[in-house]
């Protein structure tokens, strides 16, 4: 039985979507890592800083709640990895 070359618009959508989000990723990490280079600061703090404000938006935005249960999604991720 030959194999269907049917793609469902949803998948396609959420492969397309997180390939967006992986490239924008990428592109953010190699700016903060040029900017580090370039202002003699140790890459580990300068994320570690970028991590914190993110949580801190989030909290400030969507409320201590919210916040938490990102931080507890990425220690679940690390966790599994």
């Amino acid at each position: 039985m030959a194999a269907s070359k049917i793609v469902a618009l949803s998948d396609y959508r959420e492969d397309n979507e997180q390939m967006h989000i992986d490239d924008i990723s990428a592109q953010a990490f190699l700016f903060l890592q040029e900017q580090a280079q370039e202002h003699n600061l140790p890459m580990r703090k300068l994320l570690l800083e970028h991590l914190l404000g993110i949580a801190s938006v989030v909290k400030a935005v969507e409320g201590l709640d919210e916040a938490q249960h990102w931080l507890s999604e990425i220690s679940k991720e690390l966790g599994s990895a």
